[in-house]
This record gives structure tokens, C-alpha cells and sequence, in this order.
């Protein structure tokens, strides 16, 4: 059974709306009913709003990007489905999320269901959950921005990249990525395929870092600064290795 670790410490935005967002559940439990691998996972923890607000704003003002009314906004490794209901704030064409955990995608979809009917949610996007593998589900036709809030460790997003390569080279299109907790920026940033168009840190509200704390009190493996390291990164297609590379990273 698919369970976080009993707890008081529940969001503010659960609190909110009545939604199941909160909780941090372990790869080890994570893995079960999938066919990933342990190692190639990491943990559930729903992003806190302030740090998907934050990196929205940035990738609108700062990166040239599509007209987000033309946007699909894509939460890979959706888990209980926090940053998809974020996301449905802003006008995007849609909001699309996958998710591989079968007991995460329920309570996703179950989260969806209220957040239709909740008078707080100010929804602007239709919503619309993938029980799937993010690896292999067809991406969208549109012009997409796929979020990951470190879903993977460096096999599996390995095997999202070449899958996004695949895809574009047979359907092109806009394609950003937000990438929250960068672990492995290093990768993306040697990438031949993706550009960097900014990364630095991306602070939590006040509230938000006290319910982050409040969460993780009872076990050591994770911390909170009170902020994320964040990457935006835009696909650019593959560039030959007699190509010169000009820079267009920003720090």
C-alpha cells in the first residue's frame, strides 16, 4: 500500500483546497507496482507553489518563449499531481501530466476531480493525466513545457532525453524544459540537443518553507535551504560535432 509516513505536517495548499498533495514518499515505495528500477528513481515531494510560480515567471519574461495560450505544460513524474493544479492557473493550451505510479495517479486523478469543483482553484487550463511511462508516452503535438521537479536519477532521464530527441525529430516543435531541483544539470548542460537559457535559485515563501520543514522533521535524508536550484533548458536540436558551439547559456 502506497503510504507516506503518518503525519501532521500537512500544505497549506491541501489545506486550501482539500486536496492529498503532501507527503514525502521514499523511491522504494514508489517503485512498487512499476516497471522502473529502484536506482532510477527518487522520492515524491509535491513542489512547493512559490517555486513553480517563481520558475513560471521566469521562463515568461526572461526566456522568448511561445505564447503560453499555445503551450502544453507537461509535469513528468506527476506524482499526487501538485504542479499540474499550479499549473492550470496560468493560461496555458493545457495542462497535460504522466504519471508511472499506479496508487500516485489515482490520488492525481482523484485531486483533479476536487480541483474541478473547488471555487478556489481559479482554473485557466483543462487538466489531463497519463497513467503511463514518461519514456515512451507520446509527447504532445503542440508547442510543449515539460516540468521536472527531479524526477529521476541519470538512467531514466537519460532515456526521457532520447525520448524527446525521437519525438522531435519526427514531430518538431517549441519544446522548454523546467527543471527544479537540478541534480543533473551537468548532463543537460553537455547535451548537444538542449540550451541553457538560465539557472539559479528559485526562493520559497515564507509559509511555503515553514510547511517544507514542518514535512520533513521526522527523517534526515532530506533538508530544505528554503529555496531550489533551477535550470530552464530549450531543445535545439542536434548539433554536429563539426559544428562550433557558440554560447548562449546564461548563468
Amino acid at each position: 500500500m502506497l503510504r507516506p509516513k503518518p503525519q501532521t505536517a500537512i500544505h497549506p495548499f491541501d489545506t486550501l483546497h482539500g486536496t492529498d498533495t503532501s507527503g514525502l514518499i521514499p523511491g522504494h515505495i514508489i517503485v512498487q507496482g512499476t516497471t522502473a528500477r529502484l536506482e532510477e528513481l527518487t522520492a515524491y515531494y509535491g513542489v512547493a507553489p512559490s517555486i513553480l510560480h517563481g520558475l513560471l515567471d521566469i521562463w515568461l519574461h526572461r526566456t522568448s518563449p511561445q505564447p503560453i495560450e499555445k503551450t502544453v505544460f507537461l509535469d513528468v513524474g506527476a506524482g499526487k499531481g501538485r504542479a499540474m493544479l499550479l499549473a492550470s492557473q496560468f493560461p496555458f493550451l493545457r495542462v497535460e501530466g504522466i504519471e508511472l505510479n499506479p496508487i500516485l495517479a489515482a490520488i492525481a486523478s482523484a485531486n483533479i476531480s476536487l480541483w474541478h469543483n473547488d471555487l478556489h482553484a481559479n482554473a485557466l487550463s483543462p487538466l489531463h493525466l497519463h497513467h503511463a511511462d514518461a519514456t515512451a508516452h507520446p509527447l504532445p503535438a503542440e508547442p510543449t513545457l515539460a516540468f521536472l521537479f527531479h524526477p529521476f536519477e541519470l538512467p531514466l532521464l537519460r532515456r526521457f532525453i532520447r525520448h524527446i530527441e525521437t519525438s522531435q525529430a519526427t514531430h518538431p516543435k517549441p519544446f522548454d524544459l523546467l527543471y527544479a531541483n537540478a541534480e543533473h544539470d551537468s548532463f543537460l548542460d553537455h547535451h548537444p540537443a538542449f540550451t541553457r537559457l538560465w539557472m539559479g535559485s528559485v526562493a520559497m515563501t515564507p509559509s511555503d518553507h515553514l510547511a517544507d520543514l514542518a514535512a520533513i522533521a521526522d527523517q534526515k535524508e532530506y533538508g530544505s535551504t528554503g529555496d531550489e536550484r533551477c535550470a530552464i533548458y530549450r531543445f535545439k536540436g542536434r548539433i554536429s560535432h563539426s559544428t562550433p558551439q557558440h554560447g548562449t547559456k546564461q548563468a
